[in-house]
């Protein structure tokens, strides 16, 4: 008999025994450009490396990047990790102020270092829309002077060679890139429009590599995905704490795989691992087995340090850069839709639960009835509903090789709405059947932290709203920023005909050459002639960092 077990609930002994005296990662967050308006997309390629042996590294599944000033944090990211490499993007906020900002990334390996802000990239923004700056940020530049505030310069690093000639407008240029290197490379290619704007920092991988970093302990806790915390809280708190028994649960509607356990420790903290959730999502906290009159809720820790920056070199503005700023504004009001710029790239897989062993009745191919209990009596043979010894009603299911066995039913299955598990079996099944589209029933034994179940079954609702199903007031729900989807801006099916003023032209995080190797990029230009930066950037398998950079003219 196939057996899928869930393990969910992390122990404060494993997470003890998860500190690591040699971690040493160190994480580099390259991106389109250094240069941004507020609105903007921020398209981030991210390199996580072990500062021993320069090499990517694998102890940890998340990356967390922060956009900051010296009056705080403007804007931040996750980004999923497959072998010390993922991607994402985030928009810096219309209201973020004029001004240079800190880029930097950590994991939760690196979350001790005294010096983290060592690895950061400076970063500028411009609001056209208000005249608030930095305070003590920006450094107005006269005119005729502009043009000689220099920027250091990246320089070469490895041997990436980058082709190209120049290009009509509206049309397809051809970048040739080859990896002359002795082993393979993986980097970002970026392709974007020289303005005239002072880039604020000519620091780059190669930089970043060279330099060395504090030692320091961390803690290799993100396995799987994402590792974060939650505090108990309310009039009865400290009496929830003191019973054993109970466990906390963090769900993610619209997904029966993400939902995760943990045990509640003395001091009332409660530690989940998950696995990888992307996009921004609603995440319903709930404490396991807690009588609805107690006054105790479970609420969620930022996993973001907020990590304190200083010394930012000041932005300079100047009057001479208006033109180029009312160019980049007009790129903000394209008409195109965002999802037909951009390529998704490989996520990690599904680690739990088994789509393929998982039986879906959709309702709409049967007679429909008007409350779930009348449903799974009348249209899914595989589940019964019985009472427990309270008089309480469960729902069970066969588990798979128990007819083949001559075995009745199994025990009682989780239950769950939109991913959701339900406490109250009663109100599930009075439940308005017609707003339910699908039934998923996984007949395997599921392990949610101590307890185990013959099953797992989620009623998935049509709109994928759950809000009109009463949960019990010791629920919360909150807004959960997930981990950044993975992309590739990449605007090949950008539209003939009208204005296109994209000031990145094209952008893949990800691009693997192997050795010797050499690959063709097809480059949209857009509507309008002038200079474009094309910058390759990244590592090889053996440590050694990568870069080169080339010119394309649009004609």
């Amino acid at each position: 008999m196939k057996r899928i077990v869930i393990i969910i609930a992390v122990s404060i002994l494993a997470l003890a025994s998860a500190i690591d005296s040699k971690a040493t990662e160190r994480v580099w967050v390259s991106t389109d450009k250094d240069v941004y308006i507020a609105g903007d997309m921020v398209w981030c390629s991210v390199f996580v490396v072990d500062a021993t042996t320069g090499k990517l590294s694998s102890g940890n599944s998340t990356a967390y990047v922060e956009l900051s000033s010296v009056s705080g944090m403007a804007a931040s990211a996750k980004i999923a990790l497959v072998g010390g490499r993922g991607s994402g993007s985030f928009q810096i906020p219309l209201s973020t102020q004029t001004g240079n900002y800190s880029l930097l990334g950590y994991t939760a390996s690196t979350q001790g270092r005294g010096d983290l802000t060592s690895d950061a990239r400076i970063l500028s923004v411009f609001n056209t829309s208000s005249s608030v700056r930095v305070k003590g940020g920006v450094d107005i530049v006269d005119a005729s002077s502009y043009p000689e505030v220099k920027t250091p310069v990246g320089q070469n690093a490895g041997s990436i060679d980058l082709v190209t000639s120049a290009s009509a407008r509206s049309s397809f240029a051809t970048v040739s890139i080859g990896n002359a290197m002795p082993a393979s490379t993986t980097l970002s290619l970026s392709v974007y429009r020289e303005d005239g704007i002072v880039s604020p920092s000519g620091k780059t991988l190669a930089d970043f590599m060279a330099s060395s970093c504090e030692p320091f302990e961390g803690r290799n806790q993100d396995k799987e995905g994402e590792t974060f915390r939650g505090r108990l809280f309310g009039a009865d708190a400290e009496t929830v704490i003191a019973d054993n028994d109970l466990l906390a649960i963090v769900a993610f509607p619209g997904n029966a795989e993400d939902v995760y356990a943990g045990k509640i420790a003395a001091d009332g903290t409660v530690d989940f691992s998950t696995g990888n959730v992307y996009g921004s999502r609603d995440m319903v906290c709930e404490i396991v087995g807690l009588d609805d009159s107690r006054d105790c809720r479970l609420m969620i820790e930022s996993p973001f340090i907020g990590v304190k920056v200083a010394d930012i070199p000041s932005l300079k503005l100047s009057e001479s850069v208006k033109d180029a700023l009312e160019l980049r504004i007009s790129a903000l009001d394209t008409k195109v839709a965002p999802d037909t710029l951009v390529e998704y790239l490989p996520r990690r897989g599904s680690i739990f639960l088994s789509d393929e062993l998982c039986k879906k009745y959709h309702l709409d191919d049967y007679r429909r009835f008007p409350t779930i209990r009348e449903t799974l009596v009348e249209i899914t043979p595989d589940l019964r509903i019985r009472k427990d010894i309270k008089g309480r009603p469960q729902i069970q299911t066969v588990l798979e090789g128990m007819v083949r066995d001559n075995t009745s039913f199994s025990g009682n299955m989780l239950v769950m709405i939109d991913g959701v598990p339900v406490k109250d079996i009663e109100k599930l099944l009075e439940f308005d059947a017609m707003l339910i589209g699908d039934i998923l029933v996984y007949p395997y034994s599921y392990s949610l932290g101590n307890a185990i179940f013959g099953g797992v079954v989620d009623f998935v609702t049509k709109q994928g709203d759950i809000s009109s199903f009463k949960f019990d007031r010791n629920v919360v729900i909150v807004d959960w920023q997930g981990e950044s989807y993975p992309v590739a801006y990449i605007c090949s099916e950008v539209p003939y005909g009208g204005d296109d003023f994209r000031h990145t032209l094209y952008w893949h995080p990800q691009i693997e050459l192997e050795a010797g190797a050499r690959k063709e990029i097809k480059v949209r230009t857009p509507s309008y002639p002038g200079t474009f930066r094309i910058v390759a950037e990244g590592l090889s398998e053996d440590g050694k960092p990568v870069r080169s950079e080339t010119l394309l003219e649009v004609r």
